[in-house]
């Protein structure tokens, strides 16, 4: 039988250092009925020449240049070129193992899945452990490679709780029909969470493995790492006030885990709110929703440990949760 295509969707903006090892990582797939796309968003570096460099020696590589409108705009016009039966979403700086393609289409295949999902390693930005040649001919981690078939509602506690299943569309293979209608959020950071609760809906069934097979590279640079605060970051408690009314009117088992992926989301705003007037207003709002939802994520046995210590923190001193959200902050690189 013969293997369907499977669209390969590569949004790139400035990544010129990068972005060679990401393609010759795609390249290097053991599955190789694929549709490559580039899609230049812009780039003021040398990084639109590369694609176009990189489109030569493959023809299964298609690049789009196209002026700046940012990454969920892109990845969107990703979606509405695609001629795969399957698609995947890789970004430029990352690398994925040989057999990540494979993997995730088998998987998705045997569960009857319209998404599959596998586990991922960061490494640092001038790390060594994973970026030589070795990883483009390896099969990945050959542990934790047994399959757990979820259901949407599983999956959706899941990635409530933050725990198996997260908000990024990278590491996962979905089917086409996920897509039919829905898009990325423009015009908003954190589209991510937005769209993913809707396609693990979409998606019916979810096969997830624990194997590591996505590498995501940390970067000062890069799209969410370190940004200064702006009140866009409060995207991210916009898109969890819309889970909590998904929550409410499909899935009403499941208001604890939307009401912890609330809280947590109000938590990682404070963190990164800066002191002083300006910022009183959004500082209450905060505070009253922490006081709120903390009271019930902290009697919540399916929450984290460490949300419900932070839930039961929050119920004591909000200024104490901001402290340690800070320090968090600075210690870790929180998403």
């Amino acid at each position: 039988m013969t293997e369907p295509l499977i669209t390969v969707i590569v949004p790139v903006y400035n990544v010129e250092r990068y972005l060679g090892p990401c393609i010759d990582s795609i390249l290097a797939q053991t599955y190789e009925n694929l549709e490559i796309l580039l899609l230049d968003d812009g780039s003021a570096d040398g990084s639109g020449t590369l694609c176009d460099e990189y489109r030569e020696k493959d023809s299964r590589i298609r690049v789009i240049h196209k002026e700046n409108t940012g990454q969920a705009d892109t990845r969107n016009l990703g979606i509405d070129l695609a001629s795969g039966e399957y698609l995947a979403c890789v970004d430029s700086d990352d690398l994925i193992a040989a057999e990540y393609i494979e993997r995730l289409y088998q998987m998705a295949v045997s569960a009857g899945a319209g998404m599959s999902v596998c586990g991922f390693r960061p490494f640092a930005d001038e790390g060594k452990s994973v970026l030589g040649p070795e990883l483009l001919k390896r099969k990945g981690d050959s542990r934790h490679k047994a399959v757990r078939v979820m259901t949407a509602c599983e999956a959706l506690e899941s990635l409530f709780y933050k725990k198996e299943i997260t908000a990024s569309p990278c590491y996962r293979l979905f089917h086409r029909d996920v897509f039919a209608g829905l898009r990325f959020e423009k015009g908003r950071i954190f589209e991510d969470i937005g769209l993913m609760y809707l396609a693990v809906e979409a998606a019916g069934k979810i096969a997830r493995t624990s194997q590591v097979l996505y590498y995501y590279r940390q970067r000062k640079g890069s799209t969410m790492h370190h940004v200064q605060f702006t009140g866009r970051r409060l995207d991210r408690i916009w898109f969890s006030e819309k889970i909590l009314e998904f929550a409410e009117k499909k899935y009403p088992r499941l208001l604890p885990a939307a009401r912890s992926r609330f809280f947590t989301s109000c938590f990682l705003v404070l963190a990164e709110l800066p002191r002083g007037k300006g910022y009183r207003d959004i500082y209450r709002m905060l505070r009253t929703n922490l006081k709120k939802y903390g009271r019930l994520v902290v009697r919540d046995p399916k929450a984290s440990a460490k949300t419900r210590l932070t839930a039961a923190l929050a119920c004591f001193s909000v200024p104490a949760v901001r402290l340690a959200g800070v320090i968090l902050r600075r210690t870790t690189s929180m998403s």
